[in-house]
């Protein structure tokens, strides 16, 4: 009976296991890539670039209620040189789009959102204008009020609290390999830093950087540094923002800052440019492209054309907004575009970036790229933020060049893709978890649950297996008493006790009577 008992328990919890091994198959083979729902990042920063937009926050372009940090730029590169006064440049230039910003604090209060405001500097990246913003370099440099940046320091500072802005971030202006190396100007970087961050009493400090770090970020006293790894195609031959790419990247930087107070920074589009290729699949794919000398041409579907900072070939800029008019219809961009378009769809797979080509009409052998970010390239991102690195976050280069529904910043979020409505434009389904819901898991959460299953399982087959050899041996051993037991022993034992049993009852029955018959 124990045995049957046991091998009842033993066949379930062996169905059992299998069912949770098949699902674990199930969910890691049978997954769309490019329909994991990533968790949320810990940290989500936007930049908005006031300087050059006039919109309407709410009606032009939307704020997620998932952004903590909207990085409000509000003047472009050079607006504080060319301003003239360097004095009041920062205050003038403010106090021209105060309705601006206004505008921005309402729609803050009206919909209850929790982001802060940070003041986000763009500074010049050509010598002489930034020479003349820091008041050189070389002087004064144990001075706090005269030395290099001295003015600067104190404006934005002003600055900051007289408009209200919860923190600033200050853009680092070497980004790309080409900028010139200023000699003095990395000291004069990291005392506007320092400076700031003493007197910005609990303000919010940021740095935005590019892919190269420098030795100065060792001493420097901020809160993020955001790295803007992408356009990393720029005089390359490898993809714009691919996740081989920026693991170096990041992991070089981690090298002088702790990765705690990295934040990766993603943009959503991304720039085009001719490129040679007599396979162009396979050269992308291998990373092994070949810039085009192909001046003075025209591209399509042109956002925003952008300045070739470094003169090596032509580019210009193509947001998800734009790139989504020619991806099919589908919520998944992996598909194939649609016929009517002359653009072809990739994916490459070391990087998890996706592109778009499309052969240039006056040449064989020419073709328009652009590597971009959809679920399936972001999904990857977020998953390397969240689960491999504990890194501080993500940050958004440009929040407007999402879709007019957010669909980017909506997956970042809560791991929403819009679906397809029939004989309608995408919407976004109603079955989808909101920014409000749990997030939903993505791989690891998927395979970590399963797991903790299969040895939950196992734990009670073990448990159950031995619980049987205990028993077993309880019945061994009433067994082996029972053998060594003769029928003789067994007779007399039994005799004994009836025996005892029958003295017993006859003396008391005796001793019963004897009372009665003297009463």
């Amino acid at each position: 009976m124990e045995i049957r008992s046991f091998l009842s328990l033993s066949k379930f919890t062996f169905l059992l296991y299998i069912f949770f091994i098949l699902v674990l198959i199930k969910k890691i083979l049978g997954q769309d890539p490019c329909h994991l729902q990533p968790a949320k990042p810990k940290r989500i920063i936007g930049y908005y670039p006031a300087y050059k937009l006039n919109l309407k926050p709410g009606i032009d372009f939307n704020i997620s209620p998932s952004i903590n940090y909207l990085n409000y730029i509000a003047f472009g590169p050079n607006d504080l040189v060319n301003n003239g006064n360097n004095q009041n440049g920062v205050t003038t230039l403010l106090n021209n789009q105060f309705s601006r910003l206004n505008e921005l604090k309402l729609y803050k209060t009206n919909n209850r959102l929790q982001f802060q405001i940070i003041l986000s500097v763009l500074l010049p990246t050509d010598g002489n204008n930034l020479t003349q913003l820091f008041n050189g370099f070389t002087i004064n440099v144990n001075d706090k009020k005269k030395r290099q940046g001295g003015q600067l320091t104190t404006n934005l500072v002003s600055a900051v609290y007289r408009f209200g802005f919860d923190g600033i971030d200050i853009d680092y202006p070497f980004k790309l390999p080409c900028y010139p190396s200023i000699g003095g100007f990395n000291t004069a970087y990291l005392n506007l830093i320092n400076d700031l961050s003493l007197q910005l009493i609990n303000k919010t400090l940021m740095i935005t950087a590019g892919q190269y770090p420098t030795n100065i970020f060792n001493n420097i006293s901020v809160d993020f540094i955001n790295i803007q790894a992408f356009n990393l195609n720029v005089n390359s031959t490898t993809t714009s923002a691919g996740i081989d790419k920026i693991q170096q990247i990041l992991n070089s930087w981690s090298t002088v800052i702790n990765k705690s107070k990295l934040v990766l920074g993603v943009e959503f589009g991304g720039i085009i440019e001719i490129v040679s290729s007599n396979n162009i699949e396979s050269d992308i794919e291998n990373q092994l492209i070949q810039l085009a000398n192909a001046s003075n041409s025209m591209f399509p579907m042109v956002y925003e054309p952008i300045p070739d900072q470094c003169q090596y070939s032509s580019y210009a800029y193509l947001s998800w907004n734009t790139l989504k008019q020619v991806l099919s219809s589908s919520s998944c961009p992996t598909n194939l575009t649609s016929s009517s378009s002359s653009w072809k769809y990739g994916f490459v797979k070391n990087a998890k970036q996706s592109y778009l080509y499309q052969q240039q009409n006056s040449s064989s052998t020419n073709y328009f790229v652009v590597f971009y970010e959809d679920y399936q390239s972001l999904n990857a991102k977020i998953d390397y933020i969240n689960n491999n690195n504990n890194l501080s976050g993500i940050a958004i280069a440009d929040i407007t060049k999402d879709s007019n529904d957010s669909q980017l910043m909506n997956f970042i979020a809560s791991g929403t893709q819009p679906t397809p409505a029939p004989g309608g434009p995408n919407t976004t389904s109603p079955s989808t978890p909101t920014s409000e819901q749990p997030n939903p898991p993505n791989t690891g959460a998927i395979v970590g649950g399963v797991i903790g299953s299969l040895i939950f399982v196992g734990a009670i087959a073990g448990v159950s297996f031995m619980m049987y050899q205990k028993r077993k041996v309880k019945m061994s051993d009433l067994l082996k008493d029972t053998k060594n037991q003769t029928c003789p022993d067994i007779n007399r034992q039994d005799y004994s006790d009836i025996n005892r049993q029958v003295r017993s009852d006859t003396h008391n029955r005796i001793y019963s009577d004897t009372n009665h018959q003297s009463s």
